[in-house]
Parts: C-alpha cells; sequence; structure tokens
C-alpha cells in the first residue's frame, strides 16, 4: 500500500556533517607581529593582524645562555687545535679521543624559550648545538619534534641562512635578501632600521613566506606567510629566533 504524497516530507533530514578538523588556535594565523629590543628576561607577547595575542614568552638572551654558548665555543676552538696538533704529531687515536671529548662537551642542550597560548604551554624551541652550526630543535609540549633550524658558523659572517630539516631530511630554508644588504645591517643595522634586512622563507623550493625587519608602510618585525606547505608552528619559532636572537 503506498503512501499519500503529502505523507512524504519534502526536506529529508540532512546528512551529519563530518567533525571539524582540530583548531590550530594561534597557529591559524598567516601574519604574527613580534615585540622586539626587550631586555633579556622580559615577557612579551606575538599578536595577530588585529592586535590580538596570540601567544607570550620569556625573551632571549639570559646570562647562564650567553655564557654556556660562549664556553662552548671556547672548546669546539681548543679542541679543535689539539686534533690538529696531535695528528700533526702522529697520535690519530688521541686525537680521535680527544675531538670526541670535543663534541661530546660543545653540544648543549639548554631550553631557550617556550611560547605560551592562554597560560599553556604551545611550543618550545631548545638549544642543540652552538659550534660549527647552531641548531635548535622545534618541538610541541609533550617532545614531539616538528622540526630542526641550523645556521652555520659561516653565515654569520655574511648572509645568514637557515636551514629546516626534520629527522635530517631538508625541507628548506630562509635566508636574508642579499649578502650586501646582510653586511650592511651587521653593521649600521643597530642604528638605523633602515638597514635592516627581510628574510624569506622557502619550504620545497616554493615561496613559503618572509619575516619583515625593514620597515615598510610603518610595519615592521612581522612574520608573514604564504600557503600552508609549512608547517605554522616552525614558521613562528624560526621567525622568534630571527627577530629575537639573531646578530
Amino acid at each position: 500500500m503506498s503512501l499519500p504524497l503529502n505523507s512524504v516530507s519534502s526536506n529529508p533530514a540532512p546528512l551529519p556533517l563530518p567533525p571539524p578538523p582540530p583548531s590550530l588556535g594561534a597557529f591559524a594565523h598567516t601574519l604574527y607581529r613580534f615585540t622586539t629590543g626587550l631586555r633579556a628576561g622580559e615577557v612579551t607577547s606575538v599578536r595577530g593582524a588585529g592586535d590580538e595575542v596570540l601567544l607570550t614568552y620569556r625573551s632571549f638572551a639570559g646570562v647562564v645562555g650567553v655564557i654556556a654558548a660562549f664556553l662552548a665555543g671556547i672548546v669546539a676552538v681548543a679542541g679543535a687545535a689539539g686534533v690538529l696538533l696531535l695528528v700533526y704529531q702522529g697520535a690519530p687515536l688521541r686525537a680521535l679521543l680527544v675531538l670526541t671529548l670535543t663534541i661530546a662537551f660543545s653540544i648543549v642542550i639548554a631550553m631557550l624559550v617556550t611560547l605560551y597560548e592562554e597560560n599553556h604551554p604551545a611550543l618550545t624551541i631548545s638549544q642543540r648545538a652552538v659550534f660549527p652550526s647552531a641548531t635548535y630543535i622545534v618541538a610541541t609540549p609533550n617532545g614531539a619534534h616538528l622540526a630542526e633550524l641550523r645556521k652555520s658558523f659561516v653565515s654569520r659572517l655574511g648572509r645568514n641562512r637557515w636551514t629546516i630539516t626534520q629527522d635530517g631530511r631538508y625541507l628548506g630554508e630562509a635566508h636574508e635578501e642579499s649578502c650586501g644588504g646582510a653586511i650592511l645591517r651587521k653593521l649600521f643595522g643597530k642604528f638605523s632600521r633602515k638597514f635592516e634586512t627581510n628574510v624569506s622563507i622557502t619550504y620545497g623550493g616554493v615561496d613559503a613566506g618572509r619575516i619583515v625587519r625593514r620597515p615598510e608602510a610603518g610595519h615592521t618585525d612581522l612574520l608573514e606567510l604564504a600557503g600552508e606547505a609549512l608547517d605554522r608552528r616552525v614558521a613562528v619559532a624560526l621567525a622568534t629566533l630571527v627577530l629575537g636572537r639573531e646578530p
């Protein structure tokens, strides 16, 4: 027996929607505003395009960290000299032992900064080594590694270049606009922001964003992201290092 036409609903119940993707919270944005020039230990904020506070962290360059990095550099240089001397004297086994000890003492695992979102840890940046390359680990609060950020000692003398890797696999890099501009920044950037250089970020050979340090239309100290290829947490960590620590 068929049902009357008027008993069939013309508006059937909608199918249930799939659950929404997990919120990225503070890392769902494409523009981040940083505050620079703070004294070591001061609490500062990272703001969004609407000037809302997204993240907070305690500024870099604590005395302990500076001394640790300085001592590690001395150990590395002295150890390298000792290795060369022992090789010259024909003592390869002793040279290998000194090299091993030098590497061990040059590796520094020191927490640099934790970024907080509404008083909850959201991201950590820790230093793994200072020589011959400065290496930083970007991780989640539960310890999951997101990426390694490396900058060689040689790049400090000219155009700063950061390499982004994950478990030894190359992902991308960030570098200053030009070598000449980088040298001018090192010489005169402390006296005038017009000598600052911006930093381009690439991921898999594709433009992923930039870090704005030179004043543009009245704005500076920004992280601008393009696309979603690069994990935004890694990009924020990189900008935190560049704007808060890089010489």
